[in-house]
């Protein structure tokens, strides 16, 4: 069963600084319909902040506390909305809050991932946003378009659509790439009034769902038939296109958990890394971070970004054993692991 991302921008849902209903009553007919093709939809919505602040009447406002507040005030009335809208077609919705904590931690994730099969099989739509009433900087994705990313990756979806209010990303020239590469020379473009990641988060959106093995579109939400166009195999705007599809638990370690240390390895186990193999002690030079049994880590080869894994030992522990052999290891107490990272818990990145 095909399941599918759509990301809404703030700059669709606002319009003369108040919520668009028609645009989401005219989203929620396509969704409907698609659900009716028996396809299974995510919609990740941006505009809390915005609806607050019309709610209330009040101008744009700088404390951390009442824009905390706002998004309080303005996802009931966004949600008001969303419900209204998809009542016409006979679908209800949920609502899902999220900080990156929700993907980063392992247990966290795999309760989200139930919700995730409860709704479906009831049928509702979920509608997920960012949970800005308790989001701190360390917790925060920053904007919905890492955000649905996330989400994609989190769901094993097989589309991620990213809504915007430009046709794509451009090149230098002014024309649509319509096939994305890191080769080309970009069109600097500013950000617009309410949404707050801009094209930049929208193509390492694009880049992280891709190399997950998500196909990603980033179009002109104005026009709302790209949606079907996407699906149907045309480009309506930029697409990425999908890498070599990651194993779920390998993509949860590479793009998902949030990393407690940096682990600084040699050559030698920079080549067996290479060669899919484990990280064993003997391999490594250095580590820093206070990580713990099952945490994630980054691995780094003359001090760049190569692997990312899950550790066997906590940090006090592979104090005790960094350089070592794997007989040294083995005659000494409560050193259950021949591998500081199994090949199973371990991911090379770009």
């Amino acid at each position: 069963m095909e399941k599918i991302v759509i990301k809404i921008g703030s700059n669709l849902l606002i319009k003369n600084e108040k919520i668009n209903k028609s645009f989401i009553v005219k989203l929620s007919s396509i969704i409907s319909n698609l659900i009716e093709k028996n396809k299974k939809v995510v919609i990740v919505s941006s505009g809390a902040k915005a609806a607050g602040l019309n709610y209330l009447n009040l101008n744009p406002i700088k404390s951390l506390s009442q824009k905390q507040a706002l998004c309080a005030i303005g996802q009931v009335q966004l949600m008001k909305i969303y419900e209204q809208a998809f009542d016409f077609y006979n679908k209800k919705i949920a609502q899902i809050l999220l900080t990156r904590d929700d993907f980063s931690d392992r247990n966290r994730f795999i309760n989200l991932k139930n919700t995730l099969i409860g709704l479906n099989q009831l049928n509702i739509v979920p509608i997920v946003n960012e949970n800005d009433t308790v989001s701190v900087e360390e917790i925060k994705f920053g904007d919905n378009d890492i955000l649905s990313a996330y989400f994609a990756i989190g769901w094993g979806a097989d589309s991620l659509i990213i809504l915007t209010s430009v046709d794509g990303i451009y090149d230098k020239n002014g024309e649509i790439i319509k096939e994305y590469s890191e080769k080309e020379e970009l069109l600097k473009i500013k950000n617009t009034p309410f949404g707050t990641g801009g094209i930049n988060s929208k193509i390492e959106a694009g880049k992280i769902a891709s190399n997950s093995g998500v196909k990603t579109c980033i179009c002109n939400g104005n026009n709302l038939g790209n949606i079907e166009k996407f699906l149907e195999g045309e480009n309506p705007g930029t697409v990425f296109i999908p890498n070599n599809k990651i194993k779920n638990k390998k993509a949860w370690i590479a793009y998902l958990s949030h990393s407690k240390g940096k682990i600084y390895i040699n050559e030698g186990a920079k080549n067996a890394l290479l060669k899919r193999k484990s990280l064993l002690p003997v391999g490594i030079e250095k580590i820093e971070g206070k990580f713990l049994k099952g945490d994630a880590v980054n691995i780094y080869f003359n001090n760049k970004l190569i692997a990312k894994g899950i550790v066997n030992y906590s940090y006090i522990e592979m104090n005790n054993i960094i350089g070592k052999k794997t007989e040294e290891i083995q005659n000494l107490e409560n050193y259950d692991y021949e591998e500081f990272i199994h090949a199973d818990n371990l991911v090379l990145l770009k």
